[in-house]
């Protein structure tokens, strides 16, 4: 019985030093984030990647092409871009601004914060929930997470990978996209959060309202 275990055990990690030694190509998303895997093959409309696990083997992951840019083998540092230019489908902008309006995705998911947008709307939510009134309640965060998208993204040199990328349009736009996205999603949540907060404030100092 030692030994069946002992095979086992020897079986599964060599599966799984098997697949941690195992060179993995990089697949560049549309959206600017990637995905570690072995690309296979790949049709006119889906690519084939086997992706580790945490148990040490593979599975099978198929993507669209339309969402993939380009795939970098791990095999001999190459790189195969799928994006393809054709204003008949929406793809006004060329291989290479494409590639910069990922990098500005890219760094808007790494640097930006918005924690001065996210402040203001944990205290209008906090505004909004201490009124205990119905309508003032949820309508501050909604109104407040809304009118944020309108207001500009600053885009300062310490909040990018390479500051040399801001005098690209798409790298501009790309960063923008993104930041505005993530800017409206984390003020509704903190807006939620400061109603919630408020709410209970005004229970605790007024009584809660029937």
């Amino acid at each position: 019985m030692n030994r069946i275990y002992s095979i086992l055990c020897l079986l599964f990690s060599a599966g799984f030093l098997h697949s941690q030694t195992t060179p993995l190509d990089t697949v560049f998303l549309m959206s600017g984030k990637t995905v570690q895997g072995i690309v296979k093959d790949s049709t006119d409309e889906q690519l084939k990647i086997l992706t580790p696990t945490k148990k040490g083997n593979f599975k099978a992951d198929f993507v669209d092409l339309d969402l993939v840019y380009s795939v970098k083998y791990a095999k001999d540092g190459s790189e195969s871009v799928f994006y393809k230019q054709d204003t008949l489908f929406g793809n006004y902008f060329t291989p290479q601004e494409v590639k910069y309006f990922i990098y500005g995705e890219r760094d808007s998911r790494a640097y930006y914060h918005c924690r001065m947008a996210c402040a203001g709307a944990f205290l209008f939510g906090a505004a909004g929930g201490y009124s205990q009134s119905f309508f003032l309640t949820f309508l501050p965060p909604f109104i407040y997470s809304g009118a944020s998208t309108f207001f500009r993204v600053k885009i300062k040199p310490g909040s990018v990978s390479n500051p040399e990328n801001i005098k690209y349009d798409t790298y501009v736009l790309g960063y923008e996209k993104d930041a505005r996205q993530r800017r409206l999603a984390r003020t509704l949540l903190w807006g939620g959060i400061g109603m919630v907060a408020g709410f209970a404030m005004s229970g605790a100092v007024n009584g809660f309202q029937k």
